[in-house]
């Protein structure tokens, strides 16, 4: 039989200090949120990331006072006490101080940032080194780490296969150029080679010798192993060098995608739909504490938003009658927008009109699907119409568009076709259309930006604050 090594912890997390552990001896290692130092009586309250809630901790001891006095918000300790009510409380404890068995001091505590007084969102972005300290920020990063259990825990329901595929490729999946490309030629020379009566690089040269990129999405990989493995999802990075610096854009993303074969647009619906529902779910019932400490001040309302997701079903409209709903209010969009003219048949719905749509018509999540083929990429499944795909984004109010999503086109002739059209170069996806001649296999999949789902489950109005460390255009700082 085979025993397995268990992790004994030695110190108490917060989270599991309660009545439970009254008059018992515990070692808890910490940082300090606050303290108050008087003559003959200390109090520090502190937290250790386990959850949004902080332990009390005092003492009477002279020695004991002293030492606390070196200590400044953000300091680092490691104590051991005895867990007490606190006085005329039945169910809330304290600890009382026997030793310090450690100390970590901050250098300069008049100069250190989170010993000021107010301290914004915008300028914890240029302190990313201690804004995982503060109340808001450790909150929301516990939350991202329990959406992406909480994922892994849906896709293993679904009985999907977790599969990262490779993040340099040769392909550019999107089609859209906004790629970074990879190389290591300006590393070895001066001198880039460049291809005779032409001003394109010769990346045969090159280390891969081909043009090679970072990815921009794992889709096309993705329905290669679909064909074989039938449900598969992706938690990779993507890569996108646009030059956009809104709060709603970064240069790295965490992209879940998942790639189902058999399935067609209304499953697809139904997934992303059943998916984002359960995080709402579980996030309101695991990380209660979490969104409680940002609905008192950052993200007031944010617990009742997720609430009403999950209350009804989403709402499923067409382009076509997105279109429509734009047309009809065309002078409250023009008047509280930026726009000079709404879209029309053919246009790209565009963030300010897919906000209205999801805020103010319906209030709720909603899908619009059968999109007008130009408009989006090459591989997606045209209806019988000739002029739309199966392809559907889901808006949600706060936010925009979260998933974008399609059937794939699995008919060799019609893929051919619609490359031909739009004079793609065929040698890099020629492995990908030869997937429709072998056993073509009709799959259907989505993109989700993680940081976005992450931003809708904790508030946040600037996708930087739910990014550890955020790349950006012009911003890459660790």
């Amino acid at each position: 039989m085979i025993t397995l090594v268990k992790y004994n912890q030695q110190y108490t997390d917060i989270k599991n200090i309660d009545i439970t552990l009254i008059d018992k001896t515990i070692l808890i290692n910490r940082w300090i949120r606050n303290k108050r130092i008087q003559s003959s009586l200390a109090f520090i309250e502190v937290f250790d990331g386990s959850t949004s809630k902080t332990i009390q901790v005092i003492t009477e001891n002279k020695e004991f006072i002293d030492k606390l006095n070196t200590l400044s918000i953000g300091s680092s300790i490691s104590i051991k006490g005895i867990v007490q009510l606190i006085p005329n409380k039945t169910d809330q404890v304290e600890v009382q101080l026997v030793s310090i068995e450690y100390m970590g001091l901050i250098n300069d505590p008049l100069t250190y940032i989170l010993n000021a007084k107010k301290m914004s969102l915008d300028i914890l972005r240029d302190h990313q080194d201690v804004r995982v300290k503060t109340r808001t920020l450790n909150a929301v990063f516990r939350i991202r780490a329990g959406l992406s259990k909480v994922t892994h825990d849906f896709f293993h329901m679904l009985g999907a296969n977790h599969l990262n595929p490779n993040i340099v490729t040769t392909s550019d999946c999107e089609g859209a150029g906004e790629t970074f490309t990879i190389t290591n030629m300006l590393h070895k020379t001066n001198d880039v080679p460049i291809l005779k009566d032409s001003n394109q690089i010769d990346y045969t040269k090159d280390f891969f010798e081909k043009h090679a990129f970072l990815t921009v999405s794992s889709q096309l990989q993705l329905e290669l192993l679909c064909a074989g493995l039938s449900k598969v999802w992706t938690s990779n990075k993507s890569f996108r060098s646009e030059k956009s610096r809104t709060s709603r854009h970064l240069a790295e993303f965490e992209h879940i995608e998942w790639e189902f074969a058999w399935t067609n647009l209304n499953d697809l619906m139904d997934i992303s739909e059943h998916y984002t529902q359960y995080c709402f779910l579980r996030i309101l019932g695991n990380h209660i504490d979490d969104l409680e400490e940002l609905n008192k001040f950052t993200s007031k309302g944010i617990i009742d938003k997720l609430k009403k997701f999950i209350s009804k079903p989403y709402h499923r409209i067409t382009y076509d009658e997105a279109i429509n709903i734009i047309i009809d209010n065309e002078k409250e969009i023009l008047s509280n927008s930026t726009l000079k003219n709404i879209p029309k048949w053919g246009d790209d719905l565009g963030s300010e009109c897919e906000k209205y749509i999801a805020e103010v018509i319906y209030n709720h999540p909603v899908f619009v699907y059968n999109y007008p083929k130009e408009l989006k990429s090459f591989y997606m499944k045209q209806n019988d119409d000739n002029k739309t795909v199966q392809g559907c984004d889901l808006l949600v109010p706060g936010l925009g568009e979260l998933i974008g999503s399609s059937v794939r086109e699995h008919d060799y002739n019609k893929l051919i076709k619609i490359i031909e059209e739009r004079k793609m170069d065929i040698k890099p996806i020629q492995w990908y259309i030869d997937l429709r001649k072998n056993g073509s296999t009709p799959t259907a999949g989505a993109g989700l930006g993680f940081d976005r789902l992450v931003r809708i489950c904790t508030g946040m109005d600037n996708i930087r604050d739910v990014v550890c460390f955020p790349v950006a255009y012009q911003e890459c700082k660790y």
